[in-house]
């Protein structure tokens, strides 16, 4: 099970790195990739910090891409 889970954790980190990769935006790609090498390293030394991991895992999942943010502020203006 614990396999299992690492591996999931692993795949999202992964995400959040071709996320990182994808992104027009400079910073927006290193704050990605930061979160990405956070969760990897976390993942290789923890043994039960998945009640922080997570849920911090899912809401920089689901963090917007920079183009749809721009894409609201210019259909506001």
């Amino acid at each position: 099970m614990t396999l299992l889970i690492d591996l999931v954790l692993l795949v999202a980190g992964l995400v959040l790195w071709h996320r990182g990769s994808t992104e027009g935006d400079d910073v927006w790609s290193m704050f990605l990739r930061a979160l990405a090498v956070i969760d990897l390293v976390v993942i290789a030394l923890s043994n039960g910090a998945l009640w922080i991991e997570v849920p911090l895992l899912i809401g920089a999942l689901c963090l917007p891409s920079v183009a749809r943010l721009e894409g609201v502020r210019r259909s506001k203006s």
